[in-house]
């Protein structure tokens, strides 16, 4: 296992402010869109806040959950009943 200074950094996930980017962007997009929707600034305070602890918590736990959550989107075929309104239907 590589334990250099060189090796360490150039593996380590890209944050800003203690979060990977993609919880950033997940971040900035719904404080923004709610702050667009309710032009409230307690809203945007609020959930700024909220957000970011709920988000710091979930990177400490799994720093990749939401990349692997848009590959399992991506990759994962969409049922054409679940846009229909009858829920997931499973057959053989």
């Amino acid at each position: 296992m590589q334990t250099t200074t060189l090796f360490i950094g150039l593996t380590r996930e890209v944050s800003f402010a203690g979060l990977p980017i993609m919880y950033l962007v997940l971040l900035i997009c719904i404080v923004m869109l709610g702050f667009f929707f309710t032009g409230s600034f307690i809203y945007f305070i609020v959930m700024s806040s909220l957000g970011y602890t709920a988000l710091r918590a979930l990177a400490a736990y799994d720093p990749k959950i939401i990349d692997v959550f848009i590959a399992t989107m991506k990759s994962t075929r969409m049922s054409p009943a679940l846009l229909k309104g009858e829920g997931l239907v499973y057959r053989a």
